[in-house]
This record gives structure tokens, sequence and C-alpha cells, in this order.
């Protein structure tokens, strides 16, 4: 009995193979994995072994900013304290400064009307994307998204204080700086 299991395995599997239309033979089947393998690591390891350059980002970038007061639309519901937000604080100008390494990771600082940030993020493909992290309890939380521009960036920052009652928006270009 326990020989005719493995049979009427056999045969609905002949059957299912018939019935997809599949001409494969027993014979045709695959190679073992350790001949199939072979070829394909041959190429995978002629790439990894050819040289690359680094990639157009890396490297030190410093840039200003300017930033201004984001307004908010206040409706029915909204923070009473945006109304008496007359954007002189934390307006005004900055300067950034970042590294970036060959895998896109972006570390770095800023200083200005934003107040003392760390920045930290990546770049992919043609954007930088960093947040920026106030060095003290002055200094306004925010995001700095940037596309190439040539061989730097330009982009805007978007900040706001850890309650939200002072938001800022900063046109941002960063340029690549020569060793």
């Amino acid at each position: 009995m326990s020989g005719s299991i493995p049979r009427a395995l056999l045969i609905v599997g002949l059957i299912g193979t018939a019935s997809l239309g599949c001409k494969a033979r027993a014979s045709d089947a695959a190679p073992p994995a350790s001949a199939s393998a072979a070829p394909a690591a041959a190429p995978a390891s002629a790439a990894a072994a050819a040289p690359k350059g680094k990639p157009w980002f890396a490297g030190g970038f410093a840039g200003e900013y300017e930033a201004k007061q984001l307004p908010v639309d206040i409706k029915v519901g909204g923070v009473r304290e945006w109304k008496t937000d007359d954007g002189k604080s934390s307006s005004g100008p900055g300067k950034l400064s970042l590294q970036i390494a060959d895998d896109g990771m972006v570390d770095g600082h800023a200083e200005g009307a934003l107040g003392a940030s760390r920045l930290s993020g990546k770049v992919e493909e043609d954007t930088l994307r960093a947040e920026l992290s106030p060095s003290d309890d002055t200094g306004l939380r925010g995001v700095l998204v940037a596309s190439r521009d040539g061989d730097g960036f330009k982009g805007t920052i978007s900040a706001s204080t850890g309650d939200s009652l002072r938001v800022r928006q900063a046109t941002v270009t960063l340029k690549k700086q020569t060793n």
C-alpha cells in the first residue's frame, strides 16, 4: 500500500504537467544546483570586480538658506497663537554644511535663523532627504528635501517649533565643495 501513494502522486503530477501543455521529460529536468549556479556566479563576480567610480553626490556640500514665515490658514478651530506669530522670530539667513558618504548617508549641521541643528538623512538617486534636529530648546525641527541641480542640490526646508506655533520655510541651495 505504501508503494501506491508515491505512484499516485507521480501519476497526478504527470497528468498535471500534461494538462498544462508541458512537453518536458524527466531527462530534460534542470541540471543539479551546483552546475547551474556556477555559470550565474561568474558574471556576478566579474561585475563585482569591475571598479566603480564614486557617486556624483559623494563629498562635502555647503549652502545657505533664507527662512521665512510659512503662513498658516487659520479656520474655525485653528490654533489662535498662529495669529500672533509676526514672523520675526526664527526668520532670516542660515548656513548648512554636510557630508555625503558613497552609500548616500548624510551627516551635517546647520546654524542661523532656524537655530543650531544636526542634519542626518540619505541621498537616493537624485533626491536628498534630511532631518534637522535642533541642538537646543530654541531651535526648530524640520526636514530638508532637495533635488539634484547640476553638481549640487536645490530644495526646501520646512521647520517648526516643538509646539508648532512657529512654522517656517526656507529655500536652500547646496554647492559641492572642492577639497
